[in-house]
């Protein structure tokens, strides 16, 4: 097969912008063709390994690739054709060649200064990639002067006086990955012209403003040295900063903890003060005390609901609701009743002031007991469906001497009331599952618990294949995500109908999974009565959701270092981001394990500040990305502590945490298998 054959050959797949990803570089189906050889039987490439693939078909590019050992691929087997050797190099080179580590980026403020006739000083600033590890000096011939420099600075000697050098210095990643380098020149003084070797002043007024728990700001004012250069800054003996400025900040800094800041000044020829230096200790971790209601007080009961009100304190706009210590719903307002109750039982609530950061008090606890009844006559009897069509059904049921009207509810929500004992409920969508219930109402107005039946419209079949199926997966997770985020009972039907048209699969299970566990949050819970139970059946896939339920919190974990796939409570799901290993402790992603586990997480962009809250036991976890302290508070318990941790990272826009803030959060047993590399975390 010629190149010209191979190209037509491959022209589908070139059309379809298809190409080759090595790891070392991008190869384009031409590129493939111009590297392979023309003969029948290609003996040449038996056995290499992916490297020296690799480099072969680089060269056909005309570029230049490092040649890296790698294991060997597949060994090629001689006598076959043409077509079958191509597919099988193309299947060996996009699936077994060896991705290639990413080099750090260069220094920044590269500068060369000579202080002696045979001396050179070298400074710069190194990147913050967190896979750098030291510089290599180079000169341009590439003879190495000197490797393996973890500090800002190295002095060059043993160099002829008055002569003009040009020095790279390259970064090198812990994997002995190199960047290309970056050149300064310098030339030495000559034997005739004096060297100056005095120091230039120090710096005056040193102080430290804005001391948080976390970061300060050093001020002070440079010498007036005609030959000054920079001035050095130093934490703890460390150099961490060169700078013409006059001022610098210090952030991702430990709370209560004591630091010694140095800063010193450096000329033009190299020369260095001693230096001057302060004390600073930063402040202590606080949080947030969300002030509480006041005035709080049960106002109404009956069989079947209870009201309460309270007065918001100022600056607080918002109060969380609690029944039985379930979140019911957020409220604005100075009151809210709480509905669907049994008649007879005991009830708690709690209301708890929310700031708009997420931050949330300790909340004030009201009790009531709901009047009882002596039977469940007041119910109406005999309730069924009459007749349906695709956009409503029409129910009848027999009304007691006791009431006056009664009220329709619609998987929840108020659809009307009348005094007639039949309704029409229209405006349905085709081919649904609805929950309906009808509730009596008294001359007192005192409402029923009410009887609920089920019942799905008619269909016509046109949601089985009228649309493509990817677009309407699409659709459906992105109404799924705005549910999750909103909390809204519209927002969650929308999602629910939009679900229930997509195909059965693993995609649709897991969207429902997703759906289940937001219910109970968005459309709140029912209690027990008399009549039909309700199940919700969607294309093929029945889930029951009983009265009073509560979705429940995931206990176990399973999870690999650089896979997303996962399993949580046994079940197979796909994260958004893996867990990686970083600096030797493993990080797994906090989000994607503390929703499952009752936690409302909530960032602040401007501090890097997290915290996480447990409305169920008042529980609130404070971290902070690049802060090594870790702050426990059980509101509950009027009890706090803090302990140290592996600062928390943000990759790809996630934030990963050690595996020891797990089992911080609620008492999850954290284990890592060394043999098999996966995390289980258990409760």
């Amino acid at each position: 097969m010629n190149k010209k054959r191979l190209r037509q050959w491959m022209a589908p797949f070139a059309t379809a912008t298809l190409i080759l990803n090595t790891g070392y570089g991008i190869l384009a189906p031409d590129a493939v063709a111009s590297a392979l050889p023309t003969e029948r039987h290609n003996s040449n490439l038996t056995g290499l390994n992916t490297a020296q693939l690799h480099t072969k078909l680089a060269t056909a590019q005309g570029r230049h690739v490092p040649v890296t050992s790698g294991t060997k691929v597949t060994t090629l087997t001689k006598g076959y054709g043409q077509n079958t050797y191509l597919n099988q190099m193309l299947k060996v080179m996009s699936s077994q060649m060896v991705t290639a580590n990413i080099a750090p980026a260069e220094v920044s403020n590269l500068t060369a200064v000579p202080t002696e006739t045979t001396k050179v000083n070298l400074s710069w600033t190194n990147p913050s990639d967190l896979n750098f590890d030291h510089v290599k000096v180079v000169g341009v011939t590439n003879d190495v002067y000197v490797d393996n420099i973890r500090s800002n600075s190295y002095m060059l000697s043993g160099l002829q006086p008055n002569t003009t050098y040009t020095f790279r210095v390259k970064t090198v990643n812990k994997s002995g990955d190199e960047s290309q380098g970056t050149t300064v020149q310098a030339k030495t003084a000559s034997i005739d012209v004096p060297v100056d070797k005095t120091p230039p002043g120090e710096v005056s007024g040193l102080t430290a403003t804005n001391v948080g728990y976390n970061a300060f700001t050093v001020n002070y004012i440079l010498p007036k040295d005609a030959d000054l250069s920079q001035a050095i800054i130093y934490l703890n003996g460390k150099e961490v900063q060169r700078t013409t400025g006059t001022s610098y900040t210090f952030s991702g800094l430990i709370a209560s903890t004591n630091y010694t800041v140095l800063v010193k000044t450096i000329d033009k020829s190299g020369n260095i003060s001693g230096g001057i230096s302060i004390p600073v200790t930063t402040s202590a971790l606080s949080v947030d005390t969300v002030p509480e209601v006041t005035g709080a007080s049960v106002t109404s009961v009956n069989n079947y609901s209870v009201t309460v009100s309270w007065t918001r304190p100022s600056g607080i706009s918002t109060v969380s609701l609690y029944k039985d210590g379930q979140l019911v719903t957020d409220s604005s307002g100075t009151s809210y009743t709480f509905n669907n109750l049994s008649s007879g039982q005991a009830y708690s609530f709690t209301i708890r002031s929310k700031r708009s950061t997420g931050a949330l008090s300790s909340g004030v606890r009201l009790t009531a007991t709901t009047d009882s009844t002596s039977s469940n006559s007041s119910e109406v009897s005999n309730l069924e469906v009459d007749s349906k069509s695709d956009t409503w059904i029409k129910i009848t049921y027999d009304m007691p001497s006791k009431a006056d009207k009664v009220k329709i509810y619609v998987d929840g929500d108020y659809e009307g009331t009348t005094s007639s004992e039949s309704y029409k409920i229209t405006d349905l969508r085709e081919g649904r599952w609805y929950e309906i219930k009808v509730v009596t109402v008294n001359s007192n107005g005192r409402e029923s618990s009410g009887v609920k039946i089920s019942e799905r419209t008619d269909s016509d079949g046109y949601y089985s294949s009228s649309s493509s199926s990817s677009s309407n997966y699409e659709k459906a997770r992105d109404l799924m995500r705005i549910a999750e985020n909103s909390l809204n009972a519209s927002d969650w039907r929308s999602a629910r109908d939009a679900i229930s048209d997509l195909p059965s699969g693993t995609r649709k299970s897991d969207l429902l999974d997703r759906l289940e566990a937001i219910r109970n949050r968005a459309i709140g819970t029912s209690s027990s009565s008399s009549g039909t139970s309700s199940t919700t059946t969607t294309s093929g896939t029945t889930s029951s959701y009983p009265n009073n339920a509560v979705s429940s919190y995931s206990t176990s974990f399973t999870l690999t270092p650089g896979a997303k796939s996962a399993y949580v409570d046994g079940r197979a799901t796909t994260m958004a981001q893996a867990p990686r290993i970083i600096n030797g402790a493993t990080m797994v992603p906090l989000r994607f394990i503390s929703e499952r586990i009752g936690y409302e997480v909530n960032y602040e962009k401007s501090t890097k500040k997290i915290i996480l809250t447990r409305p169920t036991d008042g529980k609130q976890v404070v971290l902070q990305v690049k802060n090594s302290t870790l702050a426990v508070y059980e509101l509950n318990n009027s009890r706090s502590y803090s302990t140290n941790i592996t600062a928390p990272v943000i990759v790809n826009g996630y934030t990963l945490v050690p595996l020891r803030v797990i089992s911080e959060l609620s008492g999850y047993q954290v284990n890592y298998n060394t043999a098999s590399k996966q995390i289980t975390i258990t409760k």
